[in-house]
């Protein structure tokens, strides 16, 4: 992300779009160091999420109750000690997916912005693309939790 905020700053021309209408067009102009607030705030979610996944064992040790997910919490202490670490390894395996998924969505994003900072219009794809990132990527996580969960169920009766 940050590889392209600088490679588009010296690419983009002095005045660039700083918002967009639905329709694409842009609706206001900015300073093109503008296009550096991109990579700061789509690097949030990403740096929070590695940070979780780095201190997973201390997090479940100390507050146990922050891995919301009640199949797991409920089931967890029903496992065997010497598993335990594999389930929580598992879970937080989604974690660091989530935070890949995440930065490669947010390029994308980060692209299509800089395409259409330079073409005047955003492209087509990136209407859809913004507004069904968030459902595609819930589904997703929901679907991996509920095979997770079967999973732990399925270690629990052996």
């Amino acid at each position: 992300m940050w590889g392209l905020a600088f490679y588009a700053h010296g690419k983009l021309p002095k005045e660039i779009p700083g918002h967009f209408g639905f329709n694409g067009e842009p609706t206001r102009y900015d300073s093109k160091t503008t296009f550096f607030i991109l990579p700061a705030a789509f690097s949030i979610a990403p740096i929070i999420l590695l940070v979780l996944a780095r201190f997973r064992f201390t997090l479940f040790n100390k507050y146990p109750y922050l891995l919301n997910l009640p199949a797991f919490y409920v089931n967890i202490s029903k496992i065997p000690k010497e598993r335990q670490t594999f389930w929580i390894n598992r879970y937080f395996e989604v974690i660091i997916f989530l935070g890949a998924v995440l930065t490669l969505s947010f390029l994308i994003l980060e692209y299509g912005i800089y395409h259409g900072s330079l073409a005047g219009k955003l492209p087509t794809w990136f209407l859809f693309f913004s507004l069904s990132m968030p459902v595609w990527l819930i589904v997703l996580l929901l679907l991996y939790f509920r095979k997770m969960s079967n999973d732990m169920k399925k270690d629990m009766m052996s």
